[in-house]
């Protein structure tokens, strides 16, 4: 027996530090619940766990981003609600203008309920906010850019990708114009005459010239008339229509000039396009002749007058190609909007101006027919789309897991209520139809909120099956099984038991050498 190393009781202390640190990993997973609860427990699985908290975390999140989203999108469907409520009772309203038992007082009246519509249309775009965020104003939309000035973008679908889209103006769209045959004769101090008194009826709104009328009343009058049947009647100068010397606005290339006398009497209607149309009758030969009206107001059709649509093509490249289009998209265009679409339905709507391709146009009109633009130099029009603008709602714990909310701006100008009159039969029957298309653009944007908010509950859904399935796996790498730990704790506990008892026997063994030598 040897007795300078207690070999033996080296063992046995191993045995029993072995058995003690296996009891305190043990007690710790018993103590926490958890089975890794350092690196050195398991170092990879450390890791993994730690990146699926992290991503549990992001999901969390995500799920809470995504029920704002669905707020927006209720807020934004709420004021469209009312919007559509709105326009429902315009059809109304120009349903009832357009009967003809109406008297002038009524259609006023009927007027103006419609502008005042108009006015809370404006305003509930402008002020239906999340999070002071406005939601319907065009805020939210995708932003794009034009490299001409007087170039709005009307609409452009999700499908259009960022990027250069590009058309060619050729012509400009054309108010209904009547340019006066010949200058003004009636003096500005000459007063009308019984023989001279008469109507001049513009779109069906008569206008009583009366005896004693003098050429600032009568003028006056028409003023007056083409306001109320959503147009526009001035003097220009007599020798030019581009007078840049006389005062007033221009329109359409024309300037109003302070000066009635040896003018040009001007009416116009305030839109654009082709469905634009003006007619003008005059009673009095005599009166029409003081004005220098055309010899056709005073038959029985009167003067006929139309506008014309914006001439638009695509714009080709060094290589033939178009620029930003497929080659299966399709243009088409109406008043100053140019539509193109695709196979797949995709819009992109371009809303050009009066002045944008620089086009010059002839003062002298024709029975019955349009007034013609005599030169029209091409403008090549480059409208840059970028997702700029849009509200993107964070729905994934990575980068870029994105739903990018894009509401068009939705006001009167865009439906085009903006431009309803009711004063006459014929404008309030265009009325209706223009307001049954404002409804289909409404129901157009509340359908695509609807999409939006399908989506919205998809998303929701397949995140909390995403973080269902995350925590279960979670669970497993990282909890303790507490029927196996204990079973690892008791044997554990047992071993350093029995291993504390062996080393006590092992560190008396020397002792019992003294025995033998006593």
């Amino acid at each position: 027996m040897r007795i300078n190393t207690n070999v033996a009781a080296i063992i046995a202390n191993n045995s029993l530090q072995k058995a003690e640190d296996r009891l305190n990993q043990s007690i710790r997973r018993l103590s926490s619940g958890y089975k890794i609860n350092s690196s050195a427990d398991d170092p990879a699985g450390c890791a993994i766990s730690e990146k699926l908290r992290l991503q549990l975390k992001g999901l969390s999140q995500s799920d809470n981003n995504a029920a704002d989203g669905v707020s927006v999108i209720n807020t934004a469907e709420g004021a469209i609600s009312e919007i559509q409520s709105m326009i429902s009772r315009m059809k109304e309203l120009t349903v009832q203008a357009a009967n003809g038992t109406n008297s002038e007082s009524e259609r006023q009246a009927v007027q103006d309920e419609i502008d005042n519509i108009n006015k809370e249309i404006n305003r509930i775009s402008n002020d239906t906010e999340f999070n002071s965020q406005a939601l319907i104003n065009g805020n939210l939309s995708r932003r794009v850019y034009s490299n001409i000035e007087g170039i709005n973008q009307l609409e452009c679908s999700d499908g259009f990708v960022a990027g250069n889209y590009g058309i060619t103006v050729t012509a400009d769209a054309r108010q209904a114009i009547m340019t006066g045959a010949d200058t003004i004769s009636m003096g500005a101090g000459d007063k009308i005459t019984k023989e001279q008194a008469g109507d001049i009826d513009i779109n069906g709104y008569t206008v009583s010239i009366s005896e004693g009328d003098t050429l600032d009343d009568i003028i006056g009058k028409l003023v007056d008339a083409a306001d109320l049947i959503g147009g526009k009647a001035f003097v220009t100068d007599g020798t030019a229509q581009n007078d840049t010397k006389a005062n007033g606005s221009v329109y359409a290339g024309y300037v109003p000039n302070t000066t009635y006398e040896g003018g040009r009497l001007m009416i116009m209607t305030n839109q654009y396009g082709s469905e634009q149309s003006l007619t003008v009758k005059c009673s009095n030969t005599q009166l029409a002749g003081l004005l220098g009206l055309n010899n056709d107001v005073t038959t029985d059709d009167g003067y006929v007058v139309n506008g014309s649509d914006v001439q638009a093509e695509f714009t080709k490249d060094a290589d033939g190609k178009r620029v930003g289009f497929e080659d299966s998209a399709v243009m088409s265009t109406s008043g100053t909007r140019v539509t193109v679409k695709d196979v797949n339905n995709k819009t992109f709507v371009t809303d050009v101006t009066g002045t944008s391709a620089g086009t010059k146009f002839d003062d002298v009109n024709k029975s019955n027919s349009k007034s013609q633009a005599i030169s029209a130099d091409t403008k090549n029009v480059v409208q840059e789309v970028t997702d700029v603008g849009t509200m993107s709602i964070h729905i994934g714990s990575n980068e870029y897991q994105v739903i990018k909310l894009d509401i068009p701006a939705l006001n009167t100008y865009t439906l085009g209520t903006d431009t309803i009159n009711v004063m006459t039969g014929m404008s309030a029957g265009v009325a209706i139809a223009t307001v049954d298309n404002a409804l289909s653009i409404a129901s157009a944007v509340r359908s695509k909120l609807g999409a939006y908010s399908n989506r919205f509950e998809h998303t929701i859904s397949n995140l909390s099956i995403s973080s269902e399935n995350l925590t279960a796996s979670l669970s497993k790498m990282i909890d303790t099984d507490m029927s196996e730990e204990m079973t690892e704790y008791t044997s554990m506990n047992v071993l350093s038991q029995a291993a504390t008892s062996i080393l006590s026997q092992a560190n008396q063994r020397p002792a019992n050498v003294l025995q033998l030598l006593q």
